[in-house]
C-alpha cells in the first residue's frame, strides 16, 4: 500500500499535502522527490525563527526580522529549484519552538485545509521527541485526520524520520520504533536524486550545522502508526528535554490533553 501511495503522489490526478514544522523539513523528508509531486499543498506551521534571538544571533543576524526573512528566502530558493515556486502554500506563522502552545488552533487549521483541498495523502513528522515543534505538528495532523474520520472522511498519513534521543545522543535517519509500526520503505537515491537533494539542502545555509546530521543516501517513509500523545514517545528524557527550547515531554503531554478537551468541545459545538 505504501509503495502505491508514494507512486500516486507523483501522478497528475493525485494531490499531496505536506505539513511540516519548519522551512527545510520538507526537504529533509522528501527532497529527492519534491520535483515529482503534482499539485501539492505545502503547509509550514512555524516561521523557523525562535523569538529568543539565540538562533538569530548565532547565525549572524542582527534581528529576529532578518533571520525570519532569511529563512523564508532560503525556502523560496529551494522551491524555485524544484519548480514549486508557484505551488499552493500556507504559512501559519507560529514562532519557532512555540507550536506546542498552539495545538488546538493548529489542529483546527489543518482540519480546515484537509476539508478544502481533500488530498490523497498527508506527509508529516512522526511523534518521536526530537523537536517539540515536530511533535506538535504530528499531533495537529493526527487529531485533524482522526476527527474527520469520524464523519466519513479518510486521509492517509505518511511520515519520514527526523531525529530522536538514542544511545549515542541525537539519532537521525531511522524511525523511533513503535509497537503499532507498519511497513517501512527505505528508498535509496540514485546519483541524480542524491545531487538534487544535496542542491536543495544547500539552499538552507543558515541550517547547515543541523542539516549535515541527516543522511542523504536514502529517503525513508512509513504509514503513521497510532500515537498516544498523552504519553511521551519513549521513556524520558526525550531529546528536547535536554535542550533549551522551552518544552519538556511531560509538559507537551499536558498540553496535548488540554488541547484534546478544547478541540472536542469545539467540534461538538459545531455539530
Amino acid at each position: 500500500m505504501l509503495d502505491q501511495l508514494l507512486a500516486l503522489a507523483t501522478t497528475a490526478k493525485a494531490s499531496a499535502m505536506l505539513v511540516f514544522a519548519h522551512p527545510d523539513d520538507e526537504t529533509v523528508a522528501l527532497g529527492a522527490r519534491l520535483h515529482r509531486l503534482q499539485s501539492p499543498l505545502l503547509v509550514h506551521l512555524t516561521d523557523g525563527a525562535p523569538r529568543n534571538l539565540e538562533d538569530s544571533i548565532a547565525h549572524g543576524f542582527r534581528s529576529l526580522a532578518e533571520y525570519r526573512r532569511q529563512r523564508e528566502q532560503e525556502l523560496a530558493s529551494a522551491f524555485q529549484l524544484v519548480g514549486l515556486d508557484r505551488a499552493r502554500r500556507v504559512r501559519l506563522g507560529i514562532p519557532d519552538q512555540e507550536a506546542s502552545f498552539h495545538l488546538q488552533p493548529m489542529t483546527r487549521d489543518v482540519r480546515r485545509l484537509l476539508l478544502r483541498y481533500r488530498p490523497k495523502m498527508v506527509f508529516t513528522h512522526p511523534y518521536e521527541g526530537g523537536h517539540p515543534d515536530h511533535d506538535a505538528c504530528a499531533f495537529a495532523v493526527h487529531r485533524a485526520v482522526e476527527s474527520l474520520k469520524a464523519v466519513g472522511r479518510q486521509f492517509t498519513i505518511i511520515e519520514a524520520p527526523f531525529y530522536h534521543f538514542g544511545p549515542d545522543g541525537m539519532t537521525t535517519g531511522c524511525f523511533l520504533p513503535h509497537h503499532d509500526q507498519q511497513e517501512i520503505r527505505c528508498l535509496p537515491l540514485s546519483p541524480e536524486e542524491l545531487r538534487r537533494k544535496q542542491d536543495l539542502l544547500a539552499c538552507f545555509p543558515s541550517q547547515h550545522d543541523i542539516l549535515q546530521c541527516f543522511p542523504t543516501n536514502q529517503e525513508i517513509f512509513r504509514i503513521a502508526p497510532q500515537y498516544d500523545f498523552h504519553q511521551p514517545p519513549h521513556t524520558p528524557p526525550v531529546f528536547y528535554d535536554q535542550r533549551p527550547w522551552g518544552m519538556t515531554a511531560i509538559r507537551f503531554c499536558d498540553l496535548a490533553r488540554e488541547a484534546d478537551v478544547t478541540d472536542s468541545e469545539a467540534v461538538s459545538a459545531c455539530h
